[in-house]
């Protein structure tokens, strides 16, 4: 789709007030933006609540307009941003630009730092087998989910573990999620991944919704954007789970099968595009399932076709290790030997983009 940017160009007034120079911006449109400049770096930028924009600076008047840091998008309050070179004095040189009619990336981890970021990602405690017989204790030790050489490292061990109440399984693993930190209603989800090959080990990426309207599991949803099955790493899948409570849920899922180096030999780019109207499944690039809003339903909303998956979802990512996943196949990670362990799913980034409109 043909990208159109709309770029807002200030006229400025300069007002200083109590050391602070506030560069007040007057566009011809109906829209208006205020972009406030200390000698220290530090920008206020005043914005409308859902409007995307880009910040953007130049050296001198006869300069081009470079960026500054990533998209922003709009909250109706204001948004300050710390700048790594000195500010203009007038604040003259700095703009916001409007972005339209184009992806625009909202939020995103590629994993640089030297531990797991704990604004974007909480870590969760289960040994409870996910309501799937599943055999791993979700530790958050980092030994067990960890950012190394700009990966996320979730690994498979072979450590039992028991809960204070007695339950014991015989793995443990880690599972983060976004929850209370970053969610969305609608977007673009990139992930470029590397999956673990060892039979029962079962690494996912996928959204659950933040709150639930439409009642319990799976009555509000579930979008699976990756689940790669054990050692069958030649393909991948992706599913919706809808309908009403547990045991009247249903699901609809798509396979893509790797035409060269499978999910364990190198990494792919694992994408899905959500609207109001239907989901998309992508890998590397090419779509191999779509799902549209006359496929799935809502027990307890039945009047409305968009939903369940029409609310704020947030993302999960973990490794498990056998259950109901495998009831159909002869694998079974009590098979593989012990050198086969860490079993580990390498993520080198996690991208989220919302369409401007």
């Amino acid at each position: 789709m043909f990208a159109h940017i709309h770029i807002l160009i200030f006229s400025l007034s300069i007002i200083l007030t109590s050391g602070l120079i506030q560069a007040q911006a007057a566009p011809a449109t109906d829209e208006h933006a205020t972009v406030e400049v200390t000698p220290s770096s530090l920008l206020t930028l005043k914005t409308q609540k859902g409007i995307c924009y880009q910040l953007e600076h130049k050296q001198t008047a006869a300069s081009s307009w470079q960026t500054v840091g990533d998209p922003i998008l709009g909250t109706g309050k204001d948004i300050v941003r710390h700048l790594t070179t000195a500010a203009d004095s007038d604040g003259k040189n700095y703009r916001l630009r409007k972005l339209t009619k184009q992806w625009v990336m909202v939020w995103r981890d590629e994993f640089n730092g030297k531990q797991l970021d704990p604004s974007k990602w909480a870590r969760e405690e289960n040994g409870y087998g996910g309501g799937n017989n599943e055999r791993q204790f979700y530790s958050t030790d980092t030994k067990y989910c960890h950012t190394k050489d700009g990966k996320l490292n979730i690994s498979v061990y072979r450590d039992p573990h028991t809960t204070v109440d007695g339950k014991t399984q015989p793995y443990s693993s880690a599972r983060i999620r976004t929850l209370h930190r970053a969610q969305w209603k609608y977007g673009r989800f990139e992930i470029r991944a590397k999956m673990p090959d060892g039979q029962g080990i079962w690494p996912a990426v996928w959204l659950l919704p933040t709150r639930s309207p439409y009642g319990g599991w799976a009555s509000s949803g579930e979008i699976d954007i990756i689940e790669s099955r054990g050692s069958e790493v030649g393909k991948t899948t992706g599913a919706l789970h809808f309908g009403g409570p547990w045991p009247r849920n249903t699901y609809l899922a798509g396979e893509y099968s790797f035409p060269e180096k499978n999910a364990a030999q190198d990494y792919h780019t694992y994408t899905l595009e959500w609207n109001e109207n239907q989901i998309i499944w992508a890998v590397d690039g090419v779509t191999y399932q779509t799902i549209s809003k006359e496929q799935w339903h809502s027990e307890k909303a039945p009047g409305n076709p968009s939903a369940p998956f029409d609310q704020p979802f947030h993302l999960i990512i973990n490794v498990a290790v056998d259950g109901r996943f495998f009831q159909a196949t002869k694998q079974n990670s009590s098979l593989l030997p012990d050198k086969a362990f860490p079993q580990t799913l390498l993520v080198d980034y996690v991208r989220v983009f919302q369409w401007a409109q």
